[in-house]
């Protein structure tokens, strides 16, 4: 009977043996396996730190000046050429290790959440930049548009001085200036819709489907009214490339409207923050690795 104990004790110490010699030799794998994952992830980092992501909130949400567009323009081109690339190549090492126990692979675990919570970081970061770098464009835009509109009105006022002071153009302009007043009012009582409370969607279903089609509509009357007058033919000529620039304006603003929204909607705030957290999280992997290592 005390043989058959021994046999049955010495044959459980050899399986302890066995799978704490397996589990040894997988961690010495995998740490090996390792190496190569970590020094993606080290280019990574410094890839990273040279963005200066934790002074990003001084070029966000204030006054943009050149010298912020320029800065807020090369962290979107290296995220785009250099973070996200590195990134990848980071994650096509991490996809090729292999963990042969439960014990490794539950440390592993833990590495591999810290990775997804690092991929969604530089996801969310790029993502707001190459947004906000768009609604940088998109206000220029639109900006734009209101110069020429500001540029052809005085051209149109320019000429339509000219007409008053001409009796032979008098009709030609009040039959000109009795549609641009008629278009004018109009449209005044349609755009009053963007300044409520509708969705951002709305509003932009709105701009399809009624402002642009109404501008199109006071061109084809513009170009539609019967006149002979040089200087009211001008003054049609620049009434009609405000109407063009009107319509440029609000096919822009709803872009912008698109971009606003969205900005909006993503907590800028926590992002930055996490460029912090994100250099510490894998701390909790380190500690499980050496209890792992300590244990087998």
């Amino acid at each position: 009977m005390k043989i058959i104990i021994h046999l049955i004790l010495l044959s459980c110490l050899t399986v302890l043996t066995a799978c704490g010699n397996e589990v040894k030799s997988d961690i010495n794998d995998y740490k090996s396996q390792m190496t190569d994952v970590q020094s993606e992830e080290k280019k990574l980092v410094e890839s990273i730190d040279q963005l200066k992501l934790e002074k990003a909130d001084q070029l966000i949400g204030t006054e943009v000046t050149e010298v912020k567009k320029e800065k807020l323009k090369s962290i979107e081109s290296s995220l785009e050429n250099k973070v996200r690339p590195q990134l990848a190549v980071y994650e096509k090492k991490l996809n090729a290790v292999d963990v042969q126990t439960k014990e490794v692979a539950d440390v592993h675990d833990i590495y591999l959440d810290n990775f997804k919570k690092k991929k969604e970081f530089i996801k969310d970061i790029y993502d707001y930049i190459k947004l906000y770098n768009e609604s940088i464009v998109s206000n220029e835009e639109i900006l734009g548009y209101t110069e020429v509109f500001e540029k052809n009105k005085a051209k149109s006022e320019k000429f339509a001085d000219r007409a008053i002071d001409n009796k032979k153009e008098r009709s030609d302009y009040n039959t000109l200036t009795d549609l641009i007043n008629a278009n004018s009012e109009s449209l005044k009582s349609k755009v009053e819709f963007l300044m409520g409370s509708a969705s951002t969607q709305e509003k932009q279903t709105y701009i399809d489907d009624t402002l642009l089609p109404l501008l199109s509509s006071h061109v084809e009357k513009l170009n539609q009214t019967n006149i002979s007058s040089s200087n009211v033919i001008q003054m049609r000529k620049a009434q009609t490339e405000i109407y063009y620039s009107l319509i440029n304006y609000y096919k822009e603003r709803k872009h912008a409207m698109g971009i606003e929204e969205q900005l909006q909607n993503m907590p800028i705030q926590r992002i930055l923050e996490n460029t912090k957290q994100i250099k510490s999280i894998d701390e909790k992997y380190y500690d499980a690795l050496n209890k792992l290592e300590e244990k087998a």
